[in-house]
């Protein structure tokens, strides 16, 4: 490859995570100085560690969370000529609990909290975690408009394929005061320093903190609980491949032997070309049958001309 005097990869990386780190610093703040609503959606114990560890974010996963910036600019298209505010904080009166809204409309008598999600599939409901985390905004945007209806609205997209859809959701007193208490056990754990019970969530496998998780290392079944459903829909789509591709080989099968009957090489179908390819003889070394024929040879040639290489883990399915 061509020797260049900039490295460009190198240098879009650093600026990309600099660009990250500066926005994320002028809309949100300090994170590590107050307990936020994505905080207590999840495990407490991912939160503190992330706000007492400077422990990096790959470059991977930073432009996968750049899918939920998408995404606001998306819904905010939509808006038109409705007046709005954008990353509204709310707090309560110390400060200690904030959350930056998406966007929030407001009317005389009524206060609309909107929250985007980005995600890579679709989805019938709305996941516990946005839940908790609109109600916690709802419980400390209500201590502001406190002559106000309050309600929020969850716009999910998966800006791949286009799939959207809109999750109302309505003030739940039980359900605030568990983001509160949540909020108060995360809030003494980071003053007194004191890392809170981890919590089984369905991310606990990409966590970055699970090398020493109390709750994998004492084998939490729990977890392999939040991982059910997904591997339902692996098996399930797994057999569904299985059949569709048996069908598949089987009408590839006889529809080649039509074509080699018919002297037919090419056919157009639906401005798709099917040709027929194969039929060349040709010469490979076979492996087996000269390591037991000239070990010795085999072993040179090895030596001198052999490469590692590691394969990827992969999912096995018996």
């Amino acid at each position: 490859m061509e020797k260049r005097a900039i490295n460009f990869k190198e240098l879009w990386t650093k600026n990309f995570k600099e660009i990250l780190e500066k926005e994320s610093f002028e809309n949100l703040g300090d994170r590590k100085l107050y307990v936020g609503s994505s905080d207590i959606a999840g495990c407490l114990r991912k939160a503190y560690l992330q706000k007492m560890n400077n422990k990096e974010i790959s470059i991977e996963q930073s432009i996968t969370f750049e899918r939920g910036h998408l995404a606001e600019d998306l819904v905010k298209k939509g808006f038109g000529n409705i007046p709005f505010k954008e990353q509204y904080e709310v707090k309560n009166n110390d400060g200690s609990f904030r959350s930056h809204i998406d966007f929030l409309i407001e009317s005389k008598d009524e206060a609309i909290i909107v929250e985007c999600k980005s995600l890579s599939d679709s989805v019938e409901s709305p996941y516990e975690s946005w839940v908790l985390q609109v109600q916690f905004q709802m419980a400390l945007l209500a201590q502001e408009k406190k002559n106000k209806k309050i309600s929020a609205c969850i716009v999910a997209l998966n800006v791949n394929n286009g799939w959207h859809e809109f999750f109302w959701i309505q003030p739940n007193t039980s359900l605030q005061k568990i983001a509160m208490k949540k909020a108060e056990e995360l809030r003494d754990a980071i003053e007194l320093q004191i890392e809170p019970k981890a919590e089984a969530q369905g991310y606990c496998g990409l966590c970055p903190f699970n090398s020493d998780c109390p709750l994998r290392l004492n084998g939490c079944t729990h977890i392999n609980e939040a991982l059910k459903e997904e591997a339902k829909e692996i098996l399930t789509l797994n057999e569904t491949t299985r059949v569709l591709n048996e069908r598949l080989d089987s009408l590839k099968k006889s529809f080649v032997d039509k074509l080699n009957n018919l002297e037919i090489k090419k056919l157009s179908v639906d401005n798709k070309i099917l040709s027929l390819a194969g039929g060349i003889t040709s010469t490979s070394l076979d492996i087996n049958a000269w390591k037991q024929g000239n070990p010795q040879s085999y072993e040179n040639v090895l030596k001198d001309f052999s490469k590692t290489t590691t394969r990827a883990k992969y999912l096995l399915i018996r």
